[in-house]
C-alpha cells in the first residue's frame, strides 16, 4: 500500500483521548500512527509481519519506530488493554484494519480498473493479423510476400511506435482524469483517439467539464448513448450547465463536521459499546474459577517480551472468553 486512511478527527476518539490521559500519552498517540503507517507498508490485512515467516516484535518495532524497547512494549501493552490490537498466533494484528481501510472497496476498484484496460486494449484499432502463406507459392511469390511482408511490418512498426507516444503523453492527461470521471458509464467506451481530437479541439478544461456533465446526465436519466465521441462533441461546442450540476471540485470536498461520514463514526462507536456491555455481561456471568481459568490462558500465551498489566490481562481475558462465546452460539 502506498497510504492509509486516516480520519481528520481521529484525536478526538475516545480511544485515543485515553491513550493521551496516560503518562507519556502524546508518545503513545504518535507510537500509534506509526503503527498504521506501518502495517500500511507491510500491506498483509492488518498484520505486521517483516516476511511471510518473520512478524514484527517489540524489538523490531523499537528499531523501526525509533522509540526505546520499553516505550514500545508499554505503547502495546496500552493499545491490547484497549482492544485496537490483538495477537494472532504470536503476531500482532490491527483490530478492524480491512474496515476502517476500505481494502473490499481498493480492491474491487484495482479489479474494475484492470478489465477496463483488458478491454481497452482489445478494441484498439490498427492491429495487424497475418497468416502463414501455402507451402505451394512459387519462388517469385515468397519474395513479393517477403518484401509485403517487410513494408507492412516497416509500417506496423512505426504505426505502434507512434500510437505508444500518443498513449504515453495522453494517459498521463486526458485518459486518466477524463476515464475516471465516465466510468461505469457507456460514455467510457469512448476511444484514446476521439478524447485526443476533442482536447486538441476544445481544449483540457471545457472538455473536463463537458465530460463531468455527460457523465452525471446519464447517472440522472439512464439515456441511451451510441456514439460517446459524438455527444461529447456537441457538449463541447455548445455546453450547457444544467440547474442542478455541481462541479466535481466541489462534489469531492471533504464533508462539513456533521456529515454522513460522522454519522458512520458514531454509528460504529455505538457498536463498540454494545460490544463492551455484551462482553462485560458473558464476562459477569462465568464462574469465579472459569474467569481465573481464562486470565491464566492469556497470561501462558502471552508473546515473549511482554509484561501485560492486570487491566491488561484481565481485558484480554474477556476478550477471548466473548470470542468463544460467539463462536460456540455459531455452531
Amino acid at each position: 500500500m502506498e497510504w492509509v486512511k486516516i480520519r481528520c478527527d481521529i484525536l478526538d476518539h475516545r480511544k485515543i483521548k485515553l491513550l493521551r490521559k496516560r503518562p507519556g500519552g502524546n508518545d503513545l498517540a504518535l507510537i500509534w500512527m506509526l503503527l498504521i503507517i506501518e502495517t500500511g507498508k507491510c500491506n498483509r490485512g492488518g498484520y505486521l509481519m517483516v516476511t511471510d515467516n518473520h512478524p514484527y516484535t517489540a524489538e523490531t518495532l523499537s528499531l523501526v519506530l525509533g522509540y526505546s524497547l520499553a516505550k514500545v512494549k508499554t505503547a502495546l501493552s496500552a493499545y491490547a488493554e484497549l482492544e485496537m490490537i490483538e495477537y494472532r498466533d504470536g503476531v500482532i494484528y490491527i483490530k478492524n484494519w480491512p474496515k476502517y481501510q476500505s481494502e473490499d472497496k481498493l480492491a474491487a476498484k484495482r479489479e474494475k480498473d484492470r478489465i477496463r484496460q483488458q478491454n481497452h486494449r482489445a478494441n484498439e484499432p490498427g492491429k495487424v493479423k497475418t497468416s502463414p502463406l501455402p507451402d505451394s507459392m512459387s519462388r517469385d511469390s515468397h519474395d513479393m510476400s517477403r518484401d509485403s511482408h517487410a513494408d507492412m511490418s516497416r509500417d506496423v512498426t512505426q504505426e505502434n511506435r507512434q500510437q505508444n507516444r500518443e498513449e504515453n503523453r495522453y494517459i498521463k492527461t486526458t485518459t486518466d482524469n477524463i476515464r475516471l470521471l465516465l466510468c461505469d458509464t457507456p460514455l467510457e467506451k469512448i476511444s484514446d483517439g476521439e478524447l485526443d481530437g476533442l482536447v486538441q479541439r476544445h481544449g483540457m478544461e471545457r472538455l473536463l467539464e463537458a465530460a463531468d456533465i455527460a457523465a452525471e446526465t446519464w447517472r440522472r436519466t439512464s439515456m441511451e448513448v451510441h456514439n460517446p465521441g459524438g455527444y461529447l462533441q456537441s457538449l463541447c461546442t455548445a455546453l450547457v450547465v444544467p440547474d442542478w450540476y455541481v462541479p466535481h471540485s466541489e462534489r469531492t470536498r471533504s464533508p462539513p463536521p456533521d456529515s454522513q461520514a460522522e454519522a458512520d463514526q458514531c454509528e460504529t462507536d455505538g457498536l463498540e459499546e454494545a460490544e463492551d456491555t455484551a462482553r462485560d455481561a458473558v464476562w459477569a456471568s462465568l464462574p469465579g474459577t472459569q474467569q481465573e481459568e481464562y486470565v491464566a490462558m492469556v497470561n501462558a500465551n502471552r508473546p515473549k517480551g511482554i509484561d501485560y498489566s492486570q487491566n491488561t490481562l484481565l481485558m484480554l481475558a474477556k476478550g477471548r472468553a466473548w470470542d468463544e462465546s460467539r463462536s460456540g452460539g455459531d455452531g
